[in-house]
């Protein structure tokens, strides 16, 4: 085949080349938002992640609004290092770099619940550190030289008005690669489902389509939301969205020791088909919630009914029907308030039953 059949008929030097430079910056942003959670999402008890709301990234601890504390995140691809000339000397619309960071969360209703204000630059930073030589891939105001914090300072000073730097402020250098961004999503995932779940099947293709989708689609979302509710549903990927997404691209080793398990004990305590099928959906969802759920509240309900199985054992209790409703009569309120139903209840006290 003749090189000229493979040419490319479109070949020259193109005019622009700032929109698939932006689309770029922008998909690393939505990436690394993703990537900032996954890595958290085995210790965190619960989350969310908000992409371009007050900045690029901002990531809630909790979904209870009366408790949540958020990071807000600037994600910078800008080829080269930050300089403490590019923080706070260049100026773009009035405002440096630093300056717009603060400026997210300053005079807000909401600043004093902002954890930390992180300016994430892809290409590393520049500045002058109390301790020469370190390479540091976080770096806080007290890692500064009192130099160059002075430095900082005076011109946010001047700029902002404000007495002083809010001392929250942290550059951070991403983990997340420039180039192959995708595939350390990928592999993120991958390695998190292996550690919720050993030995288990997954597809974490499968997993990080459907999560950059959802990440992708309310990030574009630009309306207000009064009420917290709302800008969760339309604005946020949540743990519980993660979790179930999870959830359903693995498949967990001994499946099949546990669904047989299951319909022994449906058969045991006298359930027929229709009602062994119904018991079955609420005792799925507590399983994998219990397997993927680090909370607290998750631990002590798991201890709780390990704990009363084994006391009902050990008192030569051998009908499941009767241990079953012992363990029920003997549940807390903090518990119990989290199972809408006593067949949720009792889907719960078999699968820890089974587990055990």
């Amino acid at each position: 085949m003749s090189d000229k059949t493979n040419q490319n008929p479109l070949l020259a030097v193109q005019r622009e080349k700032a929109g698939s430079e932006t689309f770029e910056k922008y998909s690393y942003q939505y990436h690394w938002a993703l990537y900032r959670v996954l890595n958290d999402h085995i210790k965190a008890n619960e989350y969310a992640v908000f992409v371009e709301l007050h900045e690029d990234v901002v990531v809630s601890d909790s979904l209870d609004a009366s408790k949540a504390k958020f990071e807000f995140n600037q994600v910078k691809t800008t080829k080269g290092r930050f300089t403490a000339n590019k923080l706070v000397h260049q100026k773009k619309n009035k405002k440096c770099v630093l300056g717009k960071l603060i400026s997210s969360g300053f005079e807000k209703p909401f600043k004093d619940r902002i954890t930390e204000l992180n300016l994430v630059a892809l290409n590393d930073f520049s500045l002058t550190l109390k301790e020469e030589g370190l390479s540091l891939n976080k770096i806080t105001l007290n890692d500064l030289s009192d130099a160059q914090f002075k430095e900082l300072e005076d011109e946010i000073r001047k700029e902002m008005g404000i007495s002083s730097l809010p001392s929250n402020i942290q550059f951070i250098v991403p983990e997340l690669s420039e180039k192959n961004f995708q595939n350390d999503v990928i592999a993120s995932i991958a390695k998190l489902v292996s550690n919720l779940f050993p030995n288990s099947h997954c597809s974490p293709v499968e997993i990080y389509r459907l999560l950059i989708d959802e990440i992708n689609r309310k990030g574009k979302v630009t309306y207000d939301f009064t009420k917290w509710n709302d800008l969760l549903i339309n604005k946020a990927l949540t743990s519980i969205t993660v979790t179930e997404v999870i959830n359903s691209f693995t498949s967990i080793k001994d499946e099949a020791k546990i669904e047989v398990e299951f319909h022994t004990i449906c058969s045991e305590i006298g359930l027929n088909s229709i009602n062994s099928k119904l018991l079955k959906r609420p005792f799925d969802r507590y399983r994998a919630k219990r397997i993927s759920n680090s909370s607290t509240l998750q631990l002590d309900t798991t201890n709780f009914f390990a704990n009363e199985i084994q006391l009902n054992l050990d008192k030569g209790i051998d009908d499941l029907g009767k241990l079953i409703d012992n363990v029920k009569k003997q549940i807390p309120k903090k518990i119990e308030k989290q199972f809408n139903n006593e067949l949720e209840i009792k889907s719960a006290i078999i699968c820890e039953y089974i587990l055990l």
